[in-house]
């Protein structure tokens, strides 16, 4: 996947946090559900069962997201990529690196890791920092090709002439289809 760094649009801070709450919300939503429920309540150093498979898939969606399509659900809504600085594909190992330990070291104090985002003009957090990374706006372009048509080859269809192989003769102008019979009828 080769970037122009030139032509590359930086996403923001707000449309990236966007982004992440499509996912996070309906996360948070089903925690509130059930507060006692053995799942949730606290097992090692305040987190329970719960929050470290919910870590572990979080982990797991983000890198393989992002590994096989650049972006993730949230991401692809919004028409953003996740690309490496140098152009290149990234690994499978320097993705897992920005989404476990590179959002991790993010969020530890605060969330300032995120908020350094809005401090930089690449719009970069400590993960993409850490993992040479940025995330831009990737908007797809679909692009129509007409065949081209070779019209000594085409059949023509009953009723219309086909044109000399010379093309149209300006001084008789358009070839025009023969009338019917029928139409020349008169009406008397």
């Amino acid at each position: 996947m080769q970037t122009n760094t030139k032509d590359q649009v930086y996403a923001g801070f707000f449309v990236r946090l966007t982004a992440f709450l499509v996912i996070r919300i309906p996360m948070w939503i089903l925690s509130l559900n059930s507060p006692d429920n053995v799942l949730v309540r606290d097992f090692i150093f305040q987190y329970s069962i719960t929050d470290i498979v919910c870590y572990l898939l979080t982990v797991l969606y983000f890198t393989l997201l992002t590994y096989y399509t650049g972006a993730t659900l949230g991401k692809k809504l919004f028409q953003l990529r996740v690309v490496s600085t140098e152009d290149r594909k990234m690994t499978f190992f320097e993705v897992l690196y920005r989404e476990s330990i590179g959002r991790f070291l993010s969020g530890v104090i605060m969330n300032l890791g995120y908020l350094l985002i809005l401090a930089q003009k690449e719009h970069r957090g400590i993960h993409d920092l850490l993992a040479d990374t940025s995330v831009i706006y990737y908007h797809e372009k679909k692009v129509y090709v007409h065949t081209q048509m070779n019209y000594r080859n085409m059949v023509p269809q009953p009723g219309y002439t086909v044109p000399p192989q010379g093309g149209i003769n300006p001084q008789r102008g358009n070839t025009m289809p023969p009338q019917k019979p029928e139409d020349h009828a008169n009406v008397d």
